[in-house]
């Protein structure tokens, strides 16, 4: 049964207990290497994960709540989905202008460790931090939040080449063949667009990329879009 919220703003409102699927933590990559002084530099408290797109900087947090995190976890990503969306998931149905009061006294309350995901700017993400807890941020902005760690480009330490000869070999042809053809596409891209390139069914592609999420080949970057990482991509290409 959910527990009672007590906010100013709103009055007494209910809420479920446990966190909705939608919004637990995805798992990290299989694949993630080569990130250990970045996670030894995450903190308790609000930390900005700042770079470029597809440098890692998800990867990352995941992997810094899946070591490192303690307690029930809330990941959000902000650019999929409103804070309101959130709320409802957990039974409280508030008036917009209350969301982010509701929302911190929320994660404050059940002693959430918070991961907001895509943050756009400082201002999306401001109202919404709980007055202790700790707050990972991803952007590739530049946020004056807390305390900003860079996350540049991944250098291969030797060790990540291997492990997707592993990851790859295990693959069924149609995501084989999918993993190779996409990596050629410059930037994101959607179900449309991997359909023409490998002259398939959409339907019979979308389900091969979301086989390639599950395995960590390929990351979604929002709604019915994929992208690779930068050394996954390098990878896919010198695959014939």
């Amino acid at each position: 049964m959910g527990d009672v919220l007590a906010v100013a703003t709103t009055g007494v409102v209910r809420g479920r207990d446990d966190v909705p699927p939608l919004f637990r933590p995805p798992a990290p990559p299989g694949h993630f290497v080569g990130r250990d002084a970045e996670l030894d530099g995450i903190r308790p408290g609000v930390t900005v994960l700042t770079g470029a797109a597809g440098v890692g900087k998800t990867a990352l947090a995941l992997q810094w709540l899946r070591q490192r995190g303690s307690g029930a976890q809330l990941y959000v990503d902000l650019a999929a989905h409103r804070i309101g969306r959130v709320l409802r998931a957990f039974g409280l149905d508030v008036a917009p202008a209350d969301e982010s009061a509701v929302f911190r006294s929320l994660v404050a309350r059940r002693q959430f460790t918070l991961l907001l995901d895509n943050a756009s700017s400082a201002g999306q993400v401001l109202p919404l931090l709980p007055s202790s807890g700790t707050v990972l941020v991803t952007s590739r902005q530049r946020l004056d939040v807390g305390r900003v760690a860079e996350v540049g480009p991944l250098a291969d330490d030797g060790r990540l080449g291997p492990l997707l000869d592993l990851s790859y070999v295990e693959l069924p042809e149609r995501q084989a063949r999918l993993y190779r053809l996409c990596a050629w596409e410059p930037g994101a891209f959607g179900v449309p667009v991997a359909a023409a390139i490998a002259g398939e069914p959409a339907c019979d592609v979308e389900d091969a990329l979301d086989d390639l999420v599950e395995k960590s080949l390929l990351t979604e970057v929002g709604d019915d879009a994929f992208g690779f990482h930068d050394l996954v991509r390098a990878h896919a290409r010198t695959k014939r």
